[in-house]
């Protein structure tokens, strides 16, 4: 398939439920993923990551003192 030039697919991605997530502890997020019944993947820094793309799956990264850093999709 081929995209308009200037637009990729990640345009057309809506992830505004990201925001639920932003501020939460690591706990909380997780738990907030099990009560919406989306699949969640926790990433170490260093971890391998599956370039498989699943717009409904919360990836929370971590830093290196195992502190939630960041919230995405995919």
């Amino acid at each position: 398939m081929e995209e308009p030039v200037g637009e990729s697919a990640w345009d057309h991605f809506d992830n505004t439920w990201l925001r639920d997530f932003v501020g939460l502890s690591l706990e909380a997020a997780i738990e907030r993923a099990a009560a919406e019944g989306r699949p969640v993947r926790v990433l170490h820094p260093g971890s391998d990551v599956t370039l498989d793309f699943r717009p409904d799956r919360l990836n929370l990264r971590l830093d290196a003192s195992g502190d939630l850093q960041d919230v995405s999709a995919g």
